[in-house]
């Protein structure tokens, strides 16, 4: 996908991650399900959906990476898939009591194994898909038992493609996001040197250009490291994990340049040796990201570049030749991490590798509750409408629902939205084309779906409705927009319910308010700032840690500014003052990079006034408010903030 669609995506706060498409898996997944499907057709044995359902669902829980893992994913998920199908189905079959009382006790459990890890979260989320629709296939216990059969049979036939056909390298999703960070990075700095031949911007463009990469470079990072961390939670001296989280480190420190050379560049035209010195970095850091996505990655490919940039100027020159050593050195010690990886037992586990608690805490037993009221409710409701096909209800209210009610609207809206694109379209095939056709679809369908899970979640939800719907088309009498039509409504009312739930049933504390989250990125960004001007220069750890706090927190409250702009719920004026104050936070936090970089006796000297107003803004009154922040309090910090006049720091 070209830069430009995935940039202007960004700006918007729409992730979208075309790095991580998995074309083997993709196919793993169209052979497993679509050879299913040829069998039941061929049979004609309609509950052979179910074998069907059970190899997609399989290919959807693998986790990548290690074959010992991904072993024992397979193998819980088949296990408990099974017993659940055979179970729900059998419970359906004896009344609504019997099957309610399951249904909620099977979903409760779910629900509260999401505090197991990741990797437990996916197994527990498609064994509650699971259990929504084997209670909508009632059995006698011998039809449960067929049935059961039906699932483990299809499990173990995608297992065993997962696991010996097309193998991948346990590593690609890691180096790919990885390298996507270098990669951007380079995208960032091209684009200062397009910026800097304008003449001018108006307001809004110019704070949508300075933010954008910045957030996503932000969350690239993040997202890369807890990729590694994850991975290798059971190999914590792997050489590989060592590799890949230094090179991660390696473009969390060149991002510190990056900042650097785009505060300069908004700032000031560029002078003609600090164009010439961006452009180095950016051919050099794409050079680095096309070895770092290599399971082989060449040190001495760097070695020509990496000693171009030392030639830029001295180490305690100006910022273009400072960010210029920067880089070079974050570039020297990846390649010394190529040509010597890091020894066993150097690795030390973070937080979030760290085992899970055995007793489940107050907000997954709060989750577990309401996923387990929410899919009931759904199921009911079903009932009640007479609707066909009632899983897709309940699977939008599993899906969508999460412990926090911040992640439950965006999944909610993503995933109508894609089941309304994707019943459309599947509506238009299943009218149009005819049943031998429709069968050759399954097996891209199936691929798409699963190529794209790591890359956008919509378009997932998108491909994986219209392959649901052709695979009902297949097995039942309903046809084209029945189904569709179905689907659409079902997805709908499921993460209605789901968001009632979130907000009706034990609602946890109130998420923050846009207010309150860019205060908290105000006085992140301010501690920062004071760190990079004091007297005494600031260890590299010292100053990452405060850096990334203060992006972490200004990353949450422009997330949350955009999502309000789309609603178009505030007003006008109260949002362009909240996007004022970001824009200024950027500018500080750019020249907060700066003033790091540039230490030096002189600059104690020019930053005295500097320090005294970070100083007087940390203790403004609005800023030691917890609640009831005004807009007039906005405006008032967006006053200090334009006083601050950061242009100042450039003399």
């Amino acid at each position: 996908m070209p830069p430009a669609i995935t940039h202007w995506l960004g700006v918007r706060a729409i992730s979208i991650t075309p790095e991580q498409i998995g074309v083997r898996e993709g196919l793993r997944a169209g052979v497993a399900v679509g050879s299913v499907m040829l069998l039941a057709w061929y049979l004609d044995a309609p509950l052979m959906a179910w074998s069907a359902f059970a190899a997609f669902w399989t290919c959807l829980v693998d986790p990548g990476g290690l074959i010992r893992l991904r072993l024992a994913t397979l193998l819980k998920f088949g296990s408990s898939g099974t017993l659940i199908t055979g179970l729900l189905s059998v419970a359906s079959g004896y009344g609504l009591v019997p099957v309610f009382i399951a249904l909620g006790i099977c979903i409760f459990i779910c629900g509260l194994a999401r505090q197991r890890g990741p990797v437990a979260t996916q197994i527990s989320v498609l064994a509650a898909i699971v259990a929504v629709v084997a209670v909508c296939y009632p059995q006698t216990p011998l039809g449960g038992v067929h049935l059961a059969g039906m699932f483990v049979g299809g499990s173990v036939w995608a297992a065993l493609i997962c696991i010996f056909a097309w193998p991948v390298d346990p590593y690609v999703p890691q180096r790919q996001a990885c390298a996507a960070i270098f990669r951007e990075q380079a995208n960032m700095i091209s684009r200062l040197l397009l910026l800097s031949e304008r003449n001018a911007l108006d307001h809004d463009a110019l704070y949508h250009e300075i933010s954008s990469y910045r957030r996503d470079i932000r969350n690239r990072i993040e997202q890369a490291r807890k990729r590694v961390e994850m991975l290798s939670a059971d190999v914590l001296n792997s050489r590989t994990h060592g590799t890949l989280l230094r090179t991660v480190e390696a473009g969390d420190r060149i991002f510190v340049a990056a900042m650097g050379f785009e505060h300069a560049a908004f700032t000031a035209p560029l002078p003609p040796i600090a164009r010439r010195t961006a452009g180095l970095i950016a051919a050099t850091l794409r050079r680095a990201a096309r070895e770092i996505a290599s399971p082989q990655p060449r040190p001495e490919c760097l070695t020509r570049q990496i000693h171009f940039l030392r030639t830029v100027g001295p180490r305690d020159g100006d910022l273009f030749a400072r960010c210029a050593h920067l880089c070079a050195d974050a570039l020297t010690d990846l390649q010394q991490t190529w040509q010597t990886p890091a020894e066993d037992g150097q690795i030390t586990a973070s937080p979030s590798q760290s085992k899970a608690q055995n007793w489940p805490t107050a907000i997954f037993v709060r989750h577990a509750a309401r996923l387990s009221v929410a899919v009931l409710i759904a199921y009911a409701i079903a009932l009640w409408l007479d609707l066909p096909y009632a899983y897709w209800a309940m699977m939008a209210v599993v899906v969508v629902i999460q412990p926090s009610v911040n992640v439950t609207l965006p999944r909610a809206l993503e995933r109508v939205a894609g089941s309304v694109a994707g019943g459309l379209l599947a509506a238009v095939m299943g009218v149009t084309l005819p049943m031998p056709v429709v069968l050759l679809l399954i097996f891209p369908l199936a691929a798409v779906t699963i190529a794209l899970r790591g890359v956008n979640y919509t378009l997932c939800v998108m491909f994986m409705t219209q392959l649901f719907v052709l695979v009902t088309d297949l097995v039942s009498t309903t046809h084209g927009w029945d189904v569709a039509l179905s689907r659409a409504a079902n997805n709908t009312i499921g993460s209605l319910v789901g968001l009632a739930a979130c907000v009706l049933l034990w609602p946890e504390a109130k998420a923050p308010s846009l207010a309150q989250q860019i205060m908290a990125a105000v006085s992140a960004n301010l501690r920062y700032a004071m760190l990079a001007a004091r007297e005494d220069k600031a260890s590299w750890n010292e100053i990452e840690h405060a850096r990334r706090e203060a992006g972490t927190f200004s990353t949450k409250a422009e997330v949350l500014y955009q999502q309000t702009r789309l609603e178009g719920l505030r007003r006008s004026d109260y949002l362009k003052t909240c996007g004022d104050i970001l824009f200024m936070l950027r500018r500080l936090a750019g020249a907060a990079n700066v003033w790091w970089l540039e230490y030096n006796d002189a600059s104690l000297l020019l930053r005295a006034e500097e320090r005294t107003a970070l100083s007087s803004l940390a203790q403004a009154g609005p800023l030691t408010k917890k609640t009831g922040l005004s807009e007039a309090d906005l405006k008032e910090i967006l006053s200090l903030l334009t006083a601050l006049s950061v242009e100042k720091t450039e003399r």
